[in-house]
């Protein structure tokens, strides 16, 4: 399937996306300020992008640890390639789930999951070993340092 060209994003939505990313609580009239522009030029601006679809939703990164998720799994799996899409459909139904890929290679799907205990990491890895399509799973706990860097730079 050949990709999309890229629809047009002028100068300054590409520095609205850069900001939001790096704080979307950001008010117009600050926008406005940051950019040098007109404030109802930022609020058309923003606006814009968000019904075009390049701002799918405003949200916070919280602190997983604080918030009582301390565990991070990540679930490499070979699946039934007819059921890959019932498979991601039922993981993105579990509350447990932070990130879904599809992917290329050794495994055709991808998961990140959170787990408050050890007990909860177990459920939660015997739920997504036991869904139906599932051939091979390969589960990593992870033990370090987290980073979870969602801004993408807009060039």
């Amino acid at each position: 399937m050949a990709r999309k060209p890229r629809a047009y994003l002028d100068e300054i939505d590409k520095k609205i996306l850069n900001l939001l990313q790096e704080d979307s609580r950001l008010s117009f009239t600050d926008i406005a300020k940051r950019l040098r522009i007109p404030q109802s030029t930022a609020r058309f601006k923003v606006l814009n992008l968000i019904s075009r679809g390049y701002v799918k939703r405003f949200t916070a990164i919280v602190d997983h640890e604080k918030v009582g998720y301390p565990y991070a799994i990540i679930m490499m799996l070979t699946a039934d390639l007819n059921k890959v899409d019932d498979i991601i459909n039922k993981f993105t139904e579990m509350e447990e789930v932070q990130h879904v890929f599809q992917t290329t290679g050794k495994h055709d799907i991808v998961a990140i999951f959170r787990a408050s205990t050890l007990q909860h990491v177990n459920e939660v890895v015997k739920k997504v070993k036991t869904t139906d399509g599932i051939k091979e799973a390969e589960t990593l706990l992870v033990t370090g340092r987290i980073v979870i860097k969602p801004e993408l730079p807009i060039k």
